[in-house]
């Protein structure tokens, strides 16, 4: 009953959102209403802020740390955006283990390397084409690929390499009534990390092993906070 009652709630939140800003006006003249139309059908964006990684299970992958990305935005109908995002973070440092050593000198050094993501996806306005009070939300996801900047094996036997991502996130844009705004934006960035079988154990009480029984594949959210300022074009 829950599971089935999750997507009716969601329709109906979306609905509302949507015809809201028509509801809202009745009774308001144009300069008073809390609504105005949003501007531009493409948009430019660039971003600054963190991203914070999701601890990994074995502890060596990438920490938090400042990241830059731009987006780009095309108006496909209604409330509905194509866009597409590059994301670069310059230097995170990655902790190096070896499995083979005990576990009070298995930590051997840190390495700082870059991180490069490329996503594709859909934004949805949820208050349609219009902002409320400057204020318009969005939700958002996306597809793409991830990059450690290198495909070289660690010292421990370990490598960040190259994978999948998938994404979800909320945003908003503060409408100022002109071709540039301010965007504040929130996405959940997922990627799977895959350990060398040296990681492994049994997750038995006298298990030393790095893993300790976990599996050797996980995967992990990682939060990217960003605000930018969009330039919109095309009225």
């Amino acid at each position: 009953m829950i599971r089935r009652s999750i997507p009716l709630a969601l329709a109906v939140f979306v609905a509302t959102s949507i015809g809201a800003p028509l509801r809202a006006q009745v009774g308001h003249t144009p300069e008073n209403s809390p609504y105005q139309d949003l501007r531009g059908r493409q948009a430019v964006t660039i971003f600054a802020g963190s991203i914070a990684p999701g601890g990994d299970p074995a502890g060596v992958g990438p920490r938090n740390g400042l990241q830059l990305s731009g987006r780009y935005e095309l108006l496909l109908t209604g409330p509905l955006w194509l866009q597409a995002r590059a994301t670069f973070a310059p230097q995170l440092a990655r902790t190096i283990k070896d499995p083979v050593l005990p576990t009070a000198t298995r930590d051997i050094g840190t390495s700082t390397r870059p991180l490069a993501a490329v996503e594709v996806g859909f934004g949805f306005n949820l208050t349609g084409n219009k902002a409320w009070h400057r204020i318009a939300p969005q939700v958002h996801s996306a597809v793409g690929w991830v990059t450690g900047g290198t495909n070289q094996f660690d010292e421990g036997g370990y490598k960040f390499g190259n994978k999948f991502t998938a994404s979800y996130g909320v945003g908003t844009r503060i409408v100022t009534g002109r071709a540039w705004e301010l965007q504040v934006d929130v996405t959940h960035l997922f990627w799977k990390y895959r350990y060398p079988n040296e990681y492994s154990g049994t997750g038995a009480p006298t298990d030393s092993s790095i893993l300790r029984g976990a599996p050797l594949s996980a995967w992990k959210g990682n939060a990217v906070l960003s605000i930018g300022m969009s330039r919109f074009f095309f009225r």
